[in-house]
């Protein structure tokens, strides 16, 4: 009778053991996929604002006269994101727990979500 319980008790201690390690497996996971989205998302905004910084460095560098039409996705890879351009020489991308701030030349307008058109006239660069 008394080596049944045991193996009763035994068999109750292990199977909480084997639960306890499953759960701190499981927290492990989550810290890592929580991690792996930040990172996701670090890299989503930077990618962004450097693509972003790329269409004005080329209006920045060829002649009068270039005029491009391009697109800014309202969501970056389902990610909510704002723009804003500062003092018209910064362009700053920011989601909920990422900022990425790019420095361009000198730009008449503000970039915004959807399409946006940047020329060159006169020296000058325009965006919308």
């Amino acid at each position: 009778m008394n080596s049944g319980a045991q193996i009763s008790i035994e068999f109750f201690i292990f199977l909480g053991l084997a639960f306890l390690i499953a759960i701190a497996f499981e927290i492990a996971s989550l810290d890592q996929l929580n991690d792996f989205r930040a990172q996701k998302e670090n890299e989503a905004v930077k990618d962004l604002a450097l693509k972003l910084q790329k269409e004005v460095l080329i209006a920045a560098t060829v002649e009068d006269g270039y005029v491009r039409v391009f697109n800014i996705p309202d969501k970056i890879d389902s990610i909510n994101y704002s723009l804003s351009t500062s003092n018209n020489r910064t362009i700053t991308v920011k989601s909920k727990n990422s900022v990425y701030i790019v420095s361009i030349p000198a730009v008449a307008g503000n970039v915004s979500k959807g399409s946006n058109m940047i020329n060159k006239t006169g020296g000058s660069i325009y965006v919308n």
